[in-house]
């Protein structure tokens, strides 16, 4: 594709659909999951510019960080026992261990079946 040259990523995007949720009680307390992505953000080291939150009637909420490397997102829906969670920075990381850590951080959090999570390598 880039014929042998080293490239350099404009970062990853990590795209996740978390299923067969057993953790109502998180799925359903947008408090708690802004804590888990405060705790996200800060462990990685990934810059808070702005939160929004914004609950849904009669269910569900989302929650977007904009941070300084991109974005963390997601989208509940409690009615489904599903999240939706997305992850794009432009931090440079050899692998996708850290997405893969994060990920199964949510996994064990909400109880949930372990799924594959899409990890985009993105360019300039």
């Amino acid at each position: 594709m880039f014929s042998g040259e080293s490239v350099k990523t404009s970062g990853k995007h990590m795209i996740c659909d978390i299923k067969n949720i057993k953790n109502v009680q998180l799925l359903n307390s947008v408090t708690d999951v802004a804590g888990l992505f405060d705790w996200i953000c800060e462990t990685y080291e990934f810059t808070v510019l702005q939160k929004i939150e914004h609950c849904f009637e009669p269910q569900g909420f989302s929650i977007l960080y904009l941070l300084s490397e991109s974005h963390l997102s997601i989208h509940t829906f409690p009615e489904k026992n599903y999240v939706a969670i997305d992850l794009y920075t432009c931090k440079q990381y050899d692998d996708n261990s850290v997405y893969l850590k994060i990920y199964n951080f949510f996994i064990d959090m909400f109880k949930a079946d372990v799924g594959n999570p899409v990890i985009i390598d993105r360019y300039f």
